[in-house]
């Protein structure tokens, strides 16, 4: 952590009550409230300059504070770090009303430039597809604001209440904002309102203020486009659920014995949807290099740095011993490693500036989200969705193998882009799920049925967010990012 000085006030002024000296005393008393504190000089006319050269620290423009600042840590410096650990200095400069209507005016532009974008790329007889859509989602939003319940008619992530798969992710994804990020769920309901033509507009409220001084921009900006992505995504022929084996009815299971069968349905599951488009067109490839072999590590970057949010709330539950150590293992083993990431795409051209400036592929976005949602809300899902992260215990990393195999015609990139994979390979993080259940003694009937719905919802995210891949970079010709608002973004950083 940084050291706090008095150095980093934009416009310090000294705030005391009074400074209090006698004609006749050597000493200077400082009050502020019914703290106290006497500065001791060498004699009365050293104490009477003291005096009127701190009357003008009042006034944040006086020359004194740039004789302090520039003091170092003795003499006049001493004396501004003494004031600010006794919360004498404060701060003058008061931008608060500019800066919040710059937010609000961000929010507002950003609101408006993701409604215009994913009308501009919807066919004409979708569109009111997409008006009916956001209705039905105002009304998700507004409960999601109210209540912690997830959606209105039943758990979003079942396939019997909610079929349409963007529909249940974006209405999953209230839950999350509603916990991380309330100024995106209440932003995300003005979008929906103005969709379905509505004057909306952000609230005034103290919430509102507290939200726009606490939460991040670039996040709810990239959570909007998104919200607007999967509304517009909701209204194709694509959007029902994948089809998937039936929820086997079990008695009462054990932890393992429990594991196992998620694992059965996930294969089973797998099998029955086939082959990933994103495999089938780097298949295609050949010994070819194409921007499809560059997009997964950029997204992947994306979600690392993100990665340890899916671990962090588990720690703060009492969770029995194996398990919380476990998490806590975990969590130190992932932290990091995004490092790994960025070392993989600069190799592949792509700046720092770039990565701090794209904007992720909404899907995998809300991969994090729900994996961190399921972990605030579902400590048991959170413990089998590991399998959906770190792969199947018993079998191996066959999209890395395919990454690796077509890459080697660089082969620095092919040697750090198996880094991460080799590091996860090493930790043994293909069995934590099974570490984990190893140690849960029983699973109800109903709650079997709810982690397997939620294991089946985060299977198909993950599969189409492999097939977002496709369709953002398998199209291209030289490699861009996405920018905001779905623009594209130069691997230098620039605008595409």
């Amino acid at each position: 952590m940084d050291l706090w000085t008095f150095h980093r006030y934009a416009d310090p002024r000294l705030c005391v009550d009074a400074i209090q000296h006698a004609p006749d005393a050597s000493a200077i008393a400082l009050t502020q409230g019914d703290a106290r504190y006497v500065l001791a000089l060498d004699d009365p006319a050293s104490a009477t300059r003291m005096a009127a050269e701190l009357a003008t620290l009042r006034d944040g423009g006086a020359p004194l504070w740039d004789v302090m600042r520039e003091a170092g840590a003795d003499g006049w410096g001493a004396l501004g770090a003494f004031l600010d650990g006794r919360a004498l200095i404060g701060e003058g400069h008061d931008g608060i009303r500019q800066t919040l209507a710059a937010r609000i005016a961000a929010i507002d532009a950003c609101i408006n430039g993701t409604i215009a974008a994913i009308r501009a790329d919807l066919p004409a007889h979708r569109l009111d597809r997409l008006v009916a859509h956001a209705a039905v989602l105002r009304l998700e939003s507004d409960m999601a604001l109210a209540t912690a319940t997830s959606g209105t008619t039943g758990d979003p992530f079942d396939a019997d209440v909610q079929p349409n798969f963007h529909l249940g992710l974006i209405i999953a994804e209230f839950a999350y904002f509603r916990n991380s990020a309330p100024l995106t769920l209440i932003a995300a309901g003005v979008m929906l309102a103005r969709i379905t033509g509505e004057d909306a507009a952000l609230p005034e409220s103290d919430a509102i203020v507290e939200a726009l001084s606490l939460y991040d921009p670039r996040d709810l900006e990239s959570h909007l486009w998104l919200v607007g992505r999967a509304l517009a995504d909701s209204t194709g022929d694509t959007a029902l659920r994948f089809a998937v084996p039936p929820i086997p009815d079990l008695p009462t299971l054990s932890g393992l014995e429990f594991m196992r069968r998620v694992e059965m349905l996930t294969r089973s599951t797998l099998g029955k949807w086939g082959e990933n488009p994103y495999v089938t067109m780097l298949d295609a490839l050949g010994d070819r290099w194409s921007p499809l072999i560059a997009g997964p590590f950029i997204e992947q970057y994306h979600v690392t740095c993100r990665f340890v949010e899916i671990i962090a709330p588990n720690l703060s539950r009492r969770l029995i011993a194996p398990l919380r150590a476990m998490m806590f293992r975990y969590f130190g083993e992932e932290v990091g490693h995004e490092a790994l990431e960025s070392t993989t795409c600069e190799t592949l051209g792509i700046t720092q500036a770039a990565l701090d400036r794209a904007v992720p592929l909404p899907l995998h976005f809300a991969f994090v989200d729900l994996l961190t949602l399921m972990a605030q809300v579902d400590p048991v899902t959170s413990c089998a969705s590991v399998m959906v992260i770190e792969g199947v215990f018993g079998e191996p990393p066959k999209m890395s193998l395919r990454l690796a195999s077509v890459a080697r015609t660089n082969p620095a990139f092919s040697d750090l882009a198996g880094d991460h994979d080799e590091l996860n390979e090493d930790l043994n993080h293909n069995s934590i799920s099974r570490d984990a259940f190893e140690h849960i003694v029983a699973i109800p009937p109903a709650t079997q049925a709810r982690v397997m719905r939620r294991i089946l919802f985060l299977l198909e995210l993950n599969h189409r967010a492999w097939g977002g891949i496709a369709d953002f970079y398998g199209s291209q010709t030289s490699l861009h990012l996405q920018g905001p608002l779905g623009r594209p973004l130069a691997p230098g950083g620039g605008s595409g």
